[in-house]
């Protein structure tokens, strides 16, 4: 049998988060906005890229469009 994995679902701050990423805000300002830590915001990001199976920020905006 083939196993196809999907991506797993965001939560609702992680698109937050991604969204602000897809728009070209850096860490700090991501963080600034949504009054996290810097830290909490890359720690996120790499979440969201693993669920999506992306490598880079331009790539939010393709998933983002869908």
């Amino acid at each position: 049998a083939i196993s196809i994995s999907l991506p797993e679902p965001l939560t609702d701050r992680e698109i937050e988060i991604a969204k602000l990423a897809a728009e070209g805000m850096r860490n700090k300002e991501i963080a600034a906005t949504l009054f996290l830590s810097e830290r909490t915001v890359s720690n996120r990001l790499y979440t969201i890229f693993q669920k999506l199976n992306i490598d880079r920020r331009s790539e939010l905006v393709d998933f983002l469009n869908k």
